[in-house]
Parts: C-alpha cells; sequence; structure tokens
C-alpha cells in the first residue's frame, strides 16, 4: 500500500524565526495545491479510507495532506484555500493543549507561543468535512516513555476526542516522528487503523512515512516529493540509513 502523506505545521507569511522551520507561505501553500492538481491526485483521508474501504488499487491516485499542532492560524489561510478547492485534511491535536498553546515547543525548544485550536474550531473542522486525530495527550517522545505510559498517552487522546466529536478517531501522528515503543500491539489496542512517522525504516499501516514540504522546497521538489520514483528511494534509502546508524553505535 503506498499513497504519498504530506506533512506540515504552520502556512504563514511572515513566521516567527522560531517557527520558520515548520512554516509554509500562503503562496508556497498555493504551489503545492496545483502541485496535487498537475500530478492529477486525489486528496482524501485516513477516515475516508476506513469508512468507503479503499482498495490499495483505488489508492494509487490518493494523497492526504496533514497538519500537526492543530494551530489557529490555519485558518486564516490553509482551511479557506483547501474549502476553496474542495479538499480535504487531517489535523493532528495534542489534546492537553486543546484551546492552549504549544507549551511543549515554548518549554523545550523556546519558540513564540502559538495558540492551539479550541473544542469549537475542533468541531468546525469536522463540520467542515476534515478529519481529526491524535497527536498523543502531552506532545511527548513517545519512544522515550515506557510502552504502557506510551499506550495511555495514545488512548486518553483517542478518547477526548471520541467524546468531542461523538465519531470513532481513526489516526494518530506520533509527536516528533517518533514511533512508540510496542506500537502496533498499542495501536491495535487502542483501535487506531493508521499511525504516522516521519523517517520509519519500513512502512506498516502503523508507522506510515510522511513527505515534509518545506518553503526551501521548489515547484520541481514538490513535484518530485510527490512521486513513485521518491517514494521508491525511500525504500531503499531508510534501510541503509539504519544500517549505517547501527554500525556508528556499536564503534562509540
Amino acid at each position: 500500500m503506498y499513497f504519498p502523506v504530506i506533512m506540515l505545521h504552520y502556512v504563514l507569511d511572515d513566521p516567527h524565526e522560531s517557527i520558520a522551520k515548520w512554516s509554509i507561505t500562503p503562496r508556497k501553500f498555493v504551489v503545492m495545491l496545483d502541485c496535487i492538481d498537475k500530478m492529477h491526485l486525489e486528496v482524501t483521508t485516513f477516515e475516508e479510507i476506513v469508512t468507503r474501504g479503499l482498495s490499495d488499487r483505488q489508492l494509487r491516485n490518493k494523497v492526504v495532506i496533514t497538519f500537526d499542532d492543530c494551530p489557529k492560524s490555519l485558518f486564516d489561510f490553509a482551511i479557506p484555500e483547501l474549502l476553496k478547492r474542495g479538499m480535504k485534511a487531517v489535523f493532528y491535536v495534542p489534546t492537553a493543549y486543546i484551546g492552549k498553546y504549544n507549551l511543549w515547543d515554548v518549554e523545550e525548544h523556546g519558540t513564540i507561543n502559538t495558540p492551539i485550536m479550541d473544542v469549537s474550531e475542533i468541531k468546525t473542522l469536522m463540520d467542515l468535512g476534515m478529519e481529526i486525530g491524535s497527536h498523543s495527550h502531552h506532545h511527548i517522545l513517545l519512544s522515550k516513555i515506557s510502552g504502557e505510559n506510551g499506550f495511555d498517552e495514545i488512548s486518553q487522546s483517542k478518547k477526548i476526542l471520541e467524546r468531542i466529536l461523538s465519531k470513532p478517531v481513526y489516526s494518530i501522528a506520533y509527536p516528533y516522528g517518533e514511533i512508540p515503543k510496542r506500537f502496533k500491539s498499542s495501536l491495535k489496542k487502542a483501535g487506531y487503523k493508521f499511525g504516522l512517522s516521519i523517517y520509519s525504516p519500513s512502512q506498516h499501516e502503523f508507522s506510515l512515512r510522511r513527505i515534509g514540504i518545506y518553503q526551501t522546497d521548489s515547484k520541481k521538489s514538490i513535484l518530485f516529493k510527490l512521486s513513485k520514483s521518491y517514494h521508491l528511494l525511500r525504500e531503499i534509502g531508510s534501510p541503509i540509513k539504519k544500517i549505517k546508524r547501527l554500525v556508528t553505535t556499536k564503534g562509540q
């Protein structure tokens, strides 16, 4: 099963330098959406994949757009632009910070305080046809805590969101892209259908690789990142990188 999954955070014209790395401008966002159209890809969501029972063959011309953290600023441009084009996206929220701000980034990385969507805004997203997914409860490195605590993080977040939305939550994006310990059994037990990482050495429905789109990307590089050729290169490159890391670790 392969379909490109795009990872985004902020869409801002003049982002603060502390979050600029994770931001793209509205103009770049439009370029990305134009690339999706140019490649004749259809935007879908994980909820739609599950509820419509889309097959691997049906997913060949699909793409999923995802946003991590759910900053309120996405309502300024990104969400209206998606709606204008009849497109959907998946929004991943760390439930401990609903209606608050990005405390994890402020405390750990000294970033600017950015407001996170509140309950009414999350419900608005759902009413607009968007999918809401989990980003764990506290936005912590799930790979650094015990399997039991990791399960509590992902299951608590799912339960909170399902109470808010009154519908199932199908997917989770791991904070920092770090896959939890015992992730397959934990996600199955919690009732998830998909788990999203970034640079996982192997793909599984609970460790899907995502494609980061950055301000430095050009139209040409975005088109390449959305191609099957890019996917194949990552398939080859990821195991090699894993071996190199193991060799380096053993040599230390």
